[in-house]
């Protein structure tokens, strides 16, 4: 079952922007308080918990990306979104690995923020299929196995057989409906599990579990067999 966000805040250094982005997502969240905050070290939510959970909205264009200023978001609480991505240049697997759940890019940012949110709050990952497409086939290609990640994760977190066929299946980049279709379960059965999976792992997105997975599985044994002497 998701859990609501006790806050969200859009951190940009444009006051347009701002207006327009919290004036979109307070129209279609009425339940959750968006903020605008410059900086983003001023805008962690205090109400959170363990039990609830934060969406914090970069603005890339005019904020840049937090770990240029010492916050990961791969080792922070809360979800991470970045808006107003530039396609130029643009690296995928940076954006996972660094702890975001999804990107924006620049011109649809407006028209996709709200349904990004919405994405990110029910557990998914906001990135493009195609984008999603290209980054598995370079897993594959530097022998990132989600079978062998799964595998880890149930060895060293104590996962259960249930819960280590779903974190497979979120390794593998698999949304909520089709999990749900393949084991045969409803979505809500499906994100029951998803939450504790993650809660175990100590991990508060898919994007962190993906992240904590791509390196467990680089320095694992398994990807590394000894040669014979």
């Amino acid at each position: 079952m998701s859990l609501s966000y006790a806050c969200g805040y859009v951190v940009t250094r444009s006051d347009e922007f701002a207006s327009a982005a919290t004036a979109i997502l307070r129209q279609h969240f009425t339940s959750i308080k968006f903020s605008h905050a410059n900086n983003v070290r001023d805008c962690f939510c205090p109400n959170a918990s363990l039990s609830t959970r934060s969406i914090y909205i970069i603005d890339v264009a005019t904020s840049g990306n937090p770990i240029r200023v010492g916050i990961n978001p791969a080792h922070e609480r809360g979800d991470w979104l970045a808006v107003n991505v530039d396609e130029e240049g643009f690296q995928l697997g940076d954006w996972i690995l660094s702890g975001f759940s999804g990107v924006v890019m620049r011109r649809h940012c407006l028209e996709h923020i709200a349904s990004a949110v919405e994405a990110v709050e029910s557990g998914e990952l906001w990135y493009s299929r195609r984008d999603l497409s290209k980054l598995a086939k370079a897993y594959l290609a530097n022998e990132f196995d989600p079978h062998i990640a799964a595998d880890d994760f149930a060895l060293s977190h104590a996962l259960t057989p249930k819960e280590k066929n779903i974190c497979l299946m979120l390794l593998k980049g698999l949304n909520n409906p089709q999990i749900a279709e393949t084991v045969n379960v409803s979505v809500n059965t499906v994100k029951t599990h998803a939450s504790s999976v993650m809660k175990k792992i100590n991990v508060h997105s898919r994007a962190e579990l993906i992240a904590r997975a791509v390196a467990q599985s680089t320095n694992s044994p398994k990807n590394h067999p000894l040669n014979g002497s």
